[in-house]
């Protein structure tokens, strides 16, 4: 099943966007660097979206990993402070982002992107939800770092 990670996390993402009831979900991990990284996405408007991040270092989910808080951006396509137009213009189908930050044991692991191709105001709720899903999202990356240990010859990770 490790060796299947990728695919495993493909259909985390894609459920957890049902679940949040939005167009897609990405998700973006830090590296031994610190930097955010582009791990995976529900499409290619996702993958377009975590690698303008990644190529232009700003975007919600930098800012999200900066703060340690959720970023809600209802137009990507604004002028700033409202919006990322740096980044909309590599990823032009994405308009609204929530980027929620992973925290594990107190510190960040990354971010959890969820995106509408349509404008969006994030209400309360919907802020909420995201910030349960990013938990479950720590959880699911726990199991498949532990998968991945467990399935690892003695000595190799």
């Amino acid at each position: 099943m490790a060796s299947d990670a990728p695919s495993v996390l493909e259909n985390i993402l894609t459920g957890m966007a049902d679940l949040a009831g939005v167009d897609g979900a990405a998700l973006m991990l830090l590296d031994g660097q610190d930097r955010l990284r582009a791990i995976g996405a529900t499409d290619d408007d996702g993958v377009l979206l975590e690698s303008a991040q990644e190529s232009v270092g700003d975007g919600p989910a930098i800012e999200s990993a900066a703060s340690g808080g959720l970023v809600a951006i209802p137009d990507l396509h604004a002028a700033r402070p409202v919006g990322f137009p740096n980044v909309a213009v590599h990823a032009p189908p994405v308009r609204a982002v929530l980027s929620v930050p992973l925290i594990e044991d107190r510190e960040l692991i990354g971010v959890l992107d969820f995106y509408a191709r349509d404008g969006r105001v994030w209400d309360r709720t919907e802020a909420e939800a995201g910030a349960r899903l990013g938990e479950l999202m720590v959880i699911v990356l726990q199991v498949l770092a532990e998968i991945r240990t467990d399935r690892a010859p003695s000595g190799q990770l």
